[in-house]
């Protein structure tokens, strides 16, 4: 997975055909894959979540002619337009069209009352509709539009007396989170400081992502920050915000660009561990994205373990390959989502601490820093190996799939 300016050009796997109606699959929409998965992980949110039942009759509405429609009338039919098109873009069905339609629904509800209205449904509602715009040559709408909202986030709170003071977080905190680590720790110091401390470092933050987010040579600082500081709000708070969290998390998929070909592993089959490993990560690559291979190259002095990954220009070894493996397959992504928001919008202790161990866990196993910073280094050092050719390739299901999809 790279980051780049690439993100908005289809790949191999991209290329129209009959889609699969298997929801966990992402090839043949004619859209890049990133996208693909960007709007199928808001579709599933927004499903599990069971959002429809919060959309709105028209009440207090932005737009005084939409109250002059009947509540009833305008409820079921942004409804019933809102799960159509959350259901097409799950099965692979006209998905640019269904990702419009899904946007435009949300936005219209939004206009249409302001006791819906938030700043987390406009934003998904605009990831929906930016992708469901998207063209090849087209202008990066969506990268844009993240930029935008950091801006407008820290400008509003950089322009707030309760951010510039720290009363805002320290309220916050203790009265409403009643956050047990940030009251021991602010008692320890003089007053606000440390209420002062978290303003200042999220409008700082929030500032700072703006020119990593418009400047190609920093999307992928960019791209980490982002998620980083949305995973950390939501540990610090234990809650998503209701559409917050997914939204802009997934948004940094817009600066990811998947694999163009199919991927060589080349392992080791010595052991029985990695047989078995094999046959997972083979069973869950439904789009046939990794060609499995069994090299005589010995990995032992290289990694513990014995892998390693070949896309279009880089190779991993060991645990990075193995980490590359997990976050290049769109199931993953299809997973956490889920299982995430299988919580719901309900903020309860029981619930916060859920989301806080299934994030946590997922950001200590696929994503800390300090691997991301070796992988780069792992990447520069074997950059220039020659990677020895493999004697025996082995028809797994992947390989199989992905050839049944380039002669269909």
């Amino acid at each position: 997975m790279e980051i780049s300016s690439r993100a908005q050009v289809p790949g191999s796997f991209d290329i129209p055909y009959n889609p699969s109606w298997n929801p966990l699959r992402c090839t043949g929409t004619g859209l890049p894959t990133n996208l693909v998965v960007l709007v199928k992980s808001l579709a599933i949110a927004v499903l599990v979540t069971n959002h429809v039942r919060l959309l709105p009759d028209p009440w207090l509405s932005f737009v005084p002619v939409l109250d002059s429609i009947p509540g009833p009338l305008f409820k079921l039919s942004i409804q019933a337009i809102f799960l159509v098109s959350a259901m097409a873009i799950l099965f692979n069905r006209r998905i640019q069209l269904a990702s419009l339609l899904l946007g435009s629904t949300m936005l219209l509800a939004v206009v249409a009352s302001k006791a819906y209205y938030g700043n987390n449904k406009a934003f998904c509602g605009l990831m929906f509709l930016l992708t469901g715009l998207y063209k090849p040559d087209g202008p990066p709408f969506l990268r844009w539009q993240l930029a935008l909202t950091y801006f407008g986030a820290g400008l509003n709170k950089v322009l707030d007396h309760d951010w510039q003071t720290g009363i805002f977080f320290d309220f916050w905190a203790v009265q409403r989170l009643h956050e047990r680590a940030y009251i021991l720790l602010d008692s320890l110091l003089p007053s606000l400081w440390l209420g002062k401390f978290m303003c200042w470092f999220t409008i700082t933050t929030e500032l700072s992502l703006v020119p990593l987010l418009l400047i190609r040579r920093l999307y992928s600082w960019g791209a980490l920050l982002n998620v980083l500081f949305q995973c950390a709000l939501c540990l610090f708070v234990g809650d998503t915000f209701t559409l917050f969290f997914y939204a802009m998390t997934a948004a940094s998929l817009a600066f990811v660009t998947w694999p163009s070909k199919v991927m060589k592993v080349e392992y080791e089959g010595s052991t029985q561990g990695i047989e078995r490993l094999r046959t997972l990560l083979g069973w869950v690559d439904l789009d046939g994205r990794f060609e499995w291979i069994r090299a005589s190259g010995n990995f032992a002095g290289r990694a513990a373990l014995p892998l390693r990954l070949i896309t279009d220009d880089r190779c991993y070894f060991g645990a990075s390959a193995l980490r590359r493996i997990v976050l290049l397959n769109p199931v993953t992504f299809f997973a956490f989502t889920t299982l995430m928001a299988l919580s719901g919008y309900e903020e309860t202790p029981a619930l916060a601490m859920y989301r806080r161990i299934l994030l946590g866990t997922t950001l200590v196993l696929l994503m800390p820093p300090l691997a991301w910073i070796a992988d780069w280094n792992s990447n520069r050092r074997s950059s220039s190996e020659t990677i020895a050719p493999s004697q025996e390739t082995l028809p797994t299901r992947a390989t199989s799939s992905i050839r049944k999809m380039h002669s269909g």
